[in-house]
């Protein structure tokens, strides 16, 4: 693919021996997908671009380079050539082996928790990204768990929503550290919302950010704290204890939020 300036997902796969619906997952973690649609983040910083197939159907395509780049920098490696695609519904291998020992070697080193008050893992879920949503946190000091859902939203509420909640459990004063695998609500928390907040809430394109009353709602949190507040992030999906639990959770409330189906009605019998 040498040479080619924008790809596709299944394009960007086969550079990861990744599935498009994979690569779709980690472009949503990094706040460049929102459900289908590229965000206008991603548009606006050239990440990617619009294109259409010959009956007038809109996809996106994505910058070969940087966004491979985005991807190794999250500690996937690229494929050897001539390799396939992972099984749709990959989990990181969980015992010993060359594989694994590159995943664990590409992973950062874990921060230490004893400096703080309280250690909370975060998560989100969206069945069908937009779909039934659930959030929910882990209190790695105490053990407490706290999780909710609602009807429709998309992953990135449900990682929002997670971190809101997360802050409102610990309190203002604790000195807190905050795990989370979505690198999208890690980069709101530390850099992103300070940017729209300086320039009245827009992005630098002038656009309104995408979920602007929860990222308002996080930012008055932290805005409010006295403690300390650090944030890690952790490979979701990869063995860790905490970030498994309220990935489970999250999913649960995901579940039990979405909407019933309505019974189908009863065919009449034929007389």
């Amino acid at each position: 693919m040498a040479g080619k300036t924008w790809s596709t997902q299944t394009q960007l796969g086969t550079m990861f021996s990744l599935t498009a619906r994979q690569v779709g997952a980690q472009l949503t973690e990094l706040g460049l997908k929102d459900g289908a649609a590229a965000t206008d983040r991603a548009v606006a910083d050239g990440l990617a671009k619009d294109a259409k197939l010959r009956d007038g159907t809109v996809f996106y395509v994505w910058h070969t380079d940087r966004v491979a780049q985005l991807l190794r920098a999250r500690g996937l490696e690229a494929a050897a050539a001539g390799a396939g695609h992972r099984a749709e519904h990959a989990r990181p291998a969980t015992g010993a082996g060359p594989a694994r020992a590159r995943a664990q070697a590409a992973d950062p080193a874990p921060r230490p928790t004893h400096g703080y008050g309280t250690v909370v893992a975060t998560d989100g879920s969206a069945l069908g990204n937009p779909g039934p949503t659930g959030w929910a946190w882990v209190d790695q000091t105490t053990g407490e768990t706290g999780s909710g859902g609602l009807p429709h939203g998309t992953n990135n509420i449900g990682e929002l929503l997670a971190l809101l909640e997360a802050l409102r459990h610990a309190g203002p004063g604790v000195d807190l550290l905050v795990r989370a695998d979505s690198q999208y609500v890690i980069n709101i928390a530390t850099k992103w919302a300070k940017g729209w907040k300086r320039r009245g809430w827009l992005k630098g394109d002038g656009k309104v950010p995408e979920n602007l009353e929860l990222v308002q709602a996080i930012d008055a949190e932290l805005e409010a704290r006295t403690g300390r507040t650090d944030f890690e992030w952790v490979r979701g999906h990869a063995g860790d204890e905490h970030n498994e639990r309220a990935d489970a959770l999250a999913v649960a409330a995901a579940r039990a939020a979405a909407p019933a189906r309505a019974a189908a009605p009863a065919r009449a019998r034929e007389r």
